[in-house]
């Protein structure tokens, strides 16, 4: 059906840059729908940093299922936040591993020296019956160290706390009897040896391999 607009208000209605509806309301714009996932996810990140980020993981998970609906700002903030408490609680729990891994190495290093300083006192009470062992037989040679390989047959049978045996080295003018020490090799740093004075000119083998 035509409407009529009266002449004192064509002039308005010329001015209306919008549709004129008439016999009906006005659609209102859809009202947006607040995102409840990613307000919650917010507030709820920023309260995890008070457990160290321990609890970040689940805001995290909130944020996420914010980030599917619109209205994605807070649940943007929430995710950011998670993020950063989760790097969080990372850190403190690889420093706590790194802590607990220290101390342990800490502990073992003092028990092993421990263990060594008790060793080397029964290889120092070894090397002493074994250099007395020696000592017996130069006295009875005037004074003449045996060869090396009688010597080491003397040595030999004695093992150390490391289960290596004894070895018997002749210098110029004494003899060394020595341990290979805690890692197991002759010649190192870590070994330990007593000198015993004494004539180093060759003497014959008195001992056999056999015997």
């Amino acid at each position: 059906m035509a409407f009529h607009v009266p002449f004192n208000q064509r002039a308005s209605a010329h001015q209306q840059t919008g549709p004129i509806y008439i016999g009906f309301e006005v659609p209102q714009p859809p009202r947006k729908k607040f995102n409840w996932w990613g307000f919650n996810g917010m507030w709820m990140s920023a309260a995890s940093l008070l457990t160290a980020g321990f609890f970040s993981p689940v805001t995290l998970l909130i944020s996420f299922i914010g980030l599917r609906r619109p209205g994605k700002k807070m649940a943007t903030v929430g995710t950011l936040i998670s993020l950063a408490g989760i790097a969080l609680a990372s850190t403190i729990v690889l420093s706590g591993i790194a802590h607990h891994n220290r101390v342990q190495h800490e502990r073992h290093v003092r028990h092993y020296n421990r263990t060594v300083k008790k060793q080397i006192v029964e290889t120092n009470n070894l090397l002493t019956l074994a250099s007395e062992e020696i000592i017996e037989d130069r006295d009875n040679q005037n004074g003449e160290l045996p060869n090396d390989i009688d010597a080491n047959m003397i040595v030999i049978k004695h093992i150390d706390p490391w289960g290596e045996s004894l070895r018997f080295d002749l210098e110029v003018d004494h003899g060394v009897i020595r341990s290979a020490g805690p890692d197991k090799k002759f010649d190192t740093k870590d070994d330990v040896k007593v000198t015993i004075e004494g004539k180093t000119t060759d003497r014959k083998t008195l001992l056999t391999m056999d015997e």
